[in-house]
């Protein structure tokens, strides 16, 4: 594991726990990068918050509760039925305060609509729309140039930084792309949330789309199915991301 995937990890565990994550939905998104430096990034579809309480989690029933005596499942005293109720909406509250502090926005939907009007308030978000269930609709739009590392999506309030696509820029002036965010199953941080023990999983990947680099320089790796192929601009290379799919994007290319 790299420097950079265990900080990122030490300071995801705890929404790892709690399955307070961005993750991508349905999507699709185009990345151009030039050899004069600039790039441009479009990203439209969803972006999906996966809050644990009442969005992760299914409203009380009185049959969720479990009671053992030596091992044998036994029919639950009505106290304990209201003690386990009471604890599974602790949970739920402690797991939405645990999301607020690191700047997510509560389960609610008043809330949710209101983080959507914030990110309006910042470069590069053309439309967002809060569609419900944690689910927003996004256009996004950027144009840069690459004179430090670029990631998105930065969420306002939030200094966890989960990024759906990366640029980091070499020395020796080539650009590495890549998409930790972009892939399906149970996605990069299944495996690392199984170091933690206690059957940590982390949130089940909701990608489903396309991730396409268009360039005028040169392709140098890739890690895609079908490799480069010709391009408007040059060359491009693309990702179908899908649940079966567990491959993080990435292409090194020379400016």
């Amino acid at each position: 594991m790299n420097h950079w995937t265990r900080h990122l990890f030490a300071l995801a565990a705890p929404l790892l726990l709690t399955g307070c994550l961005w993750g991508p939905g349905k999507f699709t998104s185009d990345l151009a990068l030039r050899k004069d430096g600039s790039f441009v990034l479009d990203y439209r579809g969803e972006i999906v918050l996966e809050t644990a309480g009442a969005m992760a989690k299914p409203q009380w029933q009185n049959s969720m509760a479990h009671c053992m005596d030596e091992a044998k499942e036994r029919p639950c005293s009505a106290k304990e039925i209201a003690d386990q109720k009471d604890a599974y909406a602790r949970k739920q509250k402690d797991d939405e305060e645990m999301a607020k502090s690191f700047g997510l926005p509560g389960t609610d939907d008043e809330s949710n609509r209101a983080f959507a009007a914030k990110l309006m308030k910042y470069a590069g978000w053309r439309a967002v729309a809060y569609k419900g269930k944690g689910v927003f609709d996004v256009d996004y739009h950027m144009e840069g140039r690459l004179t430090q590392d670029f990631a998105f999506p930065l969420m306002p309030d939030s200094n966890i930084v989960i990024p759906f696509i990366a640029l980091r820029r070499r020395t020796d002036g080539a650009v590495l792309v890549n998409a930790p965010a972009l892939t399906g199953g149970t996605n990069m941080f299944g495996p690392m949330a199984q170091q933690m023990g206690g059957g940590a999983k982390g949130p089940p990947s909701r990608a489903e789309g396309r991730f396409t680099v268009h360039t005028d320089g040169q392709i140098v790796t890739n890690n895609s199915e079908d490799g480069p192929a010709a391009d408007p601009l040059g060359e491009q290379v693309h990702w179908d991301i899908a649940p079966g799919t567990n491959k993080v994007p990435e292409t090194l290319i020379r400016l």
